[in-house]
């Protein structure tokens, strides 16, 4: 069960999904009180947001859930919806740090065959014990796939990539057809609107 903070990805609705350059820290917090500020009142049909500010102080990703995908602004960043995650029924960790990789993809079918296959090339049992949960949001266009991934600390995310966990992923990642790796970051909790 993902923490009360942490967006759940399960919910119903659709996602939008957006990052924005800050370019400092005091701006990234900036960014995201002028976005709070225009959504007073709360439209109607937006269920939550979570703002995550990256680790790096360069970027703000925002993540708002609608209930009906009628009421979903027509102009601005993507719509998702999940396709399918990765977690412990009975889990209880905390979420401290979301890890995000953005990948460009070639049509619908490269969406799931492309979820599936980095689904099959987990690990069956275990993983690095800082790794909570990995969730698979599709566009619904069909262009993209954004693996949204909760794990205990920043610093458990890094000593897994230095211990080389993540190395057949990223050979995944750079040697699908039809799959680009875009952009992704590593990003803390900074507020939730629900």
């Amino acid at each position: 069960m993902p923490s009360a903070l942490f967006p759940d990805l399960a919910a119903p609705g659709t996602w939008v999904i957006g990052t924005r350059y800050a370019d400092s820290p005091d701006r990234q917090q900036a960014l995201v009180n002028d976005e709070l500020a225009l959504l007073e009142p709360q439209p109607v049909g937006l269920a939550a947001v979570s703002w995550f500010l990256s680790t790096d102080g360069e970027t703000v990703l925002t993540l708002a859930r609608w209930d009906d995908d009628a009421e979903v602004p027509s102009a601005g960043p993507p719509r998702y919806r999940l396709y399918r995650s990765l977690a412990e029924e009975r889990e209880t960790r905390v979420p401290g740090c979301l890890i995000t990789a953005a990948f460009d993809v070639d049509g619908p079918e490269r969406q799931r065959s492309f979820t599936d296959a980095v689904i099959a090339a987990q690990p069956r049992e275990g993983g690095h014990p800082g790794a909570i949960s990995a969730h698979f949001l599709h566009s619904v266009d069909g262009s993209r796939v954004l693996l949204y991934t909760e794990w205990t600390s920043a610093e458990a995310h890094q000593e897994a990539a230095e211990a080389g966990d993540h190395d057949q992923g990223h050979e995944l990642f750079s040697g699908t057809p039809g799959v680009r790796l875009t952009h992704g970051g590593r990003f803390r909790l900074y507020r939730t609107l629900r």
